[in-house]
């Protein structure tokens, strides 16, 4: 697989990466063209012509990819010169590090008027995402024409595990009547996200039921309720808009990222 077609196959699978790029060669150098993948562990795919320079070149992605920012990078090929680096090459390079960041995915458990706003603003955004619920009336393909997947069970516990919840998926609870089902479900998993719409006595409620069954409190703190951005929302789409804020503010957050070892 050509590298170009390698960064369009992780661009629709939703990954996070970084892609590095000569864009500018003087003098002697490695290479004066290539194209390297830096995912976020720092491992990768091609190569801008290899040496410290290169490993410079994939320190500095992982940097990028850490901020979510986009760069370019210069270096002296001369350890000789003033800020050169430990090469005998001679020449220069610049290079640009484009960061590929993973759009949030989203998971609307409940399909209902705020569950179908959601989705409206989700398919505005590009955003993938799935539905979840418990009634095959409401989470229909006619309804939700975008939507990755629909998973309906009358057990929206088991309609939650078919949706594999992983680190990349924000979870908004929205159901009719199963929120607490839905969200001990989701706490199971090490999800980005998990709000839930529903009232302070509400809540307190479905809080203490899942403590009663085995749910900690660390856990339960991960919960974003009252869900959504304070903007004085009242409709349920300026509801669905104060939520897809949130999610948007969280997802621009950094986040540690466990790093491989970069040998020298």
């Amino acid at each position: 697989m050509l590298l170009m077609e390698k960064v369009a196959m992780l661009t629709r699978q939703n990954e996070t990466f970084a892609l590095a790029m000569i864009i500018e060669s003087k003098g002697s150098t490695p290479s004066h063209v290539g194209k390297m993948i830096v995912y976020r562990d720092g491992t990768i795919e091609g190569t801008v012509g290899g040496g410290l320079a290169e490993h410079y070149i994939i320190e500095e992605s992982i940097k990028a990819l850490q901020k979510g920012q986009s760069k370019i990078v210069e270096y002296k090929l001369n350890k000789h010169a003033k800020d050169g680096i430990q090469m005998n090459c001679g020449g220069t390079l610049r290079v640009f590090i484009e960061v590929y960041k993973s759009r949030p995915e989203l998971v609307l458990a409940g399909a209902g008027h705020l569950g179908y706003a959601l989705a409206k603003l989700a398919d505005f955004l590009e955003y993938p995402y799935c539905v979840v619920d418990d009634r095959i009336g409401y989470c229909t393909k006619e309804r939700f024409p975008n939507a990755s997947n629909l998973f309906v069970n009358e057990d929206i516990g088991e309609a939650m595990l078919e949706a594999n919840l992983n680190e990349q998926s924000y979870v908004v609870i929205v159901t009719k009547d199963r929120d607490d089902i839905a969200l001990k479900t989701a706490l199971q998993f090490p999800i980005a996200y998990v709000g839930m719409v529903a009232s302070k006595r509400k809540v307190i409620n479905i809080f203490e039921k899942l403590k009663s069954e085995g749910v900690t409190q660390e856990q339960l703190e991960q919960v974003y309720s009252p869900i959504g951005l304070e903007i004085g929302s009242e409709t349920t789409e300026e509801i669905a808009i104060s939520i897809i804020g949130e999610i948007i503010k969280l997802s621009r957050e950094n986040k540690p990222i466990k790093v491989k070892q970069l040998n020298r």
